[in-house]
């Protein structure tokens, strides 16, 4: 009977190891998935690295000078932010520059291979949904370029094809602007604004959209046989933003700080004549940095 007594609770405690392993299996896993998860911040402080992507085709923000170096008004602004960041002992993370593309530079952003893009990034409530932005660092507008003594409006357009960035809110701008100029122009998707440019001045395309900055920058900078005129018409509204993942409320808050300094302290007119020269600021361009700037 005593055997039968010993057998029965040594079955019951058999049936019973299971469950309670598992149990405590899931409560680990339950606490694994209950820990916080570690943030830009903490990597970076952890690390002493800030990776930060930019562009090396979109000039005057962002893109490579002739030693090879990232450059460009975003560029800039990136460095004076990472200086900000400084750990418990005072020291500035390492930048670490990666570049990437208009088409794979949020990829990069939400894959968690860099911590801030710096580049023209215009903030849309569609990419809020998956991406977080500073306080804009610039206003632009989309404009379009045109060969001079052809077109030089889009109601002037018929069938022929346009060109436009590809992977850049330019792309729905140009669509819709053409359909309400009644165009039925092919729009034609290049990898980088230089390609584009070339195209319109060998005759391949009529027209080319982009952000009115750059194509001044460009037009500048290429000087194409075939002068390139840039109509009047502004055609959208682009607030440029540094971008982060989504969620990343610190790295946030640490950007529009130190920001909100440089717009406070006059430094960022500093940065726009060295980055871009001598531009001259609309009157909503020069707004900008007395309204965004927040206060401490």
């Amino acid at each position: 009977m005593r055997s039968m007594v010993i057998l029965g609770i040594a079955a019951c405690l058999l049936a019973l190891a299971p469950v309670g392993s598992g149990a405590r299996a899931q409560e680990a896993a339950q606490g694994a998935a209950a820990a916080p998860a570690e943030d830009a911040l903490a990597r970076i402080a952890r690390t002493g690295r800030i990776r930060l992507g930019y562009r090396a085709d979109a000039p005057p923000f962002s893109y490579v000078d002739d030693r090879g170096a990232p450059a460009g008004l975003a560029v800039a602004l990136c460095a004076r932010v990472a200086q900000t960041l400084s750990d418990p002992e005072g020291a500035a993370p390492e930048p670490v520059w990666l570049p990437v593309t208009a088409q794979s530079r949020f990829a990069a952003l939400t894959e968690g291979r860099i911590d801030l893009l710096c580049g023209p990034a215009t903030q849309t409530l569609s990419r809020r949904q998956t991406l977080d932005f500073s306080i804009p660092y610039f206003i632009d507008g989309a404009a379009v370029a045109f060969r001079r003594g052809g077109a030089e409006r889009l109601a002037q357009l018929s069938d022929e094809p346009v060109g436009v960035l590809a992977g850049t809110t330019t792309e729905a701008v140009a669509a819709r602007r053409l359909r309400e100029a009644g165009a039925r122009s092919a729009l034609r998707r290049f990898a980088t604004h230089e390609e584009g440019l070339r195209a319109l001045a060998r005759g391949e395309i009529e027209a080319y959209f982009a952000d009115r900055a750059i194509l001044h920058y460009q037009l500048g900078r290429l000087r194409p046989a075939t002068p390139l005129v840039i109509s009047d018409e502004a055609l959208s509204f682009e607030p440029y933003a540094l971008t982060m993942k989504r969620g990343e409320t610190r790295l946030r808050l640490a950007v529009d700080a130190a920001l909100s300094r440089i717009y406070r302290t006059g430094a960022i007119y500093d940065l726009i004549a060295e980055t871009m020269g001598r531009v001259s600021l609309g009157p909503l361009a020069e707004a900008l940095y007395e309204v965004v700037a927040l206060p401490e």
